[in-house]
């Protein structure tokens, strides 16, 4: 096994609930669509290289929708990461290692330097997820429920990557990173708790 990451992970983006990508469509619901990918890693090695403990979060900004393809990305990594670390991280998150992210490969054409920034990840009793990304911006989720109080998920989604999505909100979410579109959450957002290795 060339990698494996466990954690949790967040993902707002500019779309409504529910993100439409995820149902296969190929514009996004704005006509373009901007995004996060926030991991908090608990554990987690990269060819010998421990990255357990990490926070990474993945950005990136589509001109149509993320299916489309040509899109433009970067990584933001923890101050608190080595170099080692950042570099195991970028290796495995660009789809260079194969894996889940071996598709974002396939739908990003530009990638911009990795900058780094402290990252927080804030949880409540009630699921809520905030995380704090430096000066750059804000990742939110709040999961969606049903009556009984149950988180209503995503399963099987046309292009979800994922067989299993918990669906949230993203109210409050916002980016503005160098060089990339400024944006804030239309209201989609969703919850990731990975096991994930290739």
């Amino acid at each position: 096994m060339a990698w494996q990451i466990t954690g949790t992970g967040i993902g707002p983006c500019s779309c409504r609930v529910s993100c439409p990508c995820e149902l296969g469509e190929l514009v996004a619901d704005q006509g373009w669509c901007s995004g996060v990918f926030a991991f908090d890693l608990k554990s987690g090695n990269i060819e010998g290289v421990d990255v357990g403990g990490t926070k990474v979060v993945f950005i990136g900004d589509w001109p149509s929708g993320f299916l489309s393809g040509n899109g433009k990305a970067r990584l933001i990594c923890d101050t608190a990461m080595s170099a080692e670390q950042q570099a195991a991280l970028e290796s495995v998150l660009s789809g260079q290692k194969g894996g889940v992210f071996e598709v974002m490969g396939t739908l990003v054409s530009e990638v911009l330097p990795t900058l780094t920034a402290p990252i927080s990840f804030n949880r409540n009793a009630n699921g809520d997820i905030d995380a704090t990304i430096g000066d750059f911006g804000l990742a939110k989720y709040s999961p969606l429920r049903n009556q009984a109080g149950d988180v209503t998920r995503l399963l099987h989604g046309a292009a979800a990557f994922r067989d299993d999505v918990a669906l949230g909100k993203g109210t409050g979410t916002k980016f503005s990173p160098p060089d990339m579109r400024s944006w804030e959450s239309g209201g989609h957002s969703e919850l990731m708790e990975f096991d994930w290795s290739a």
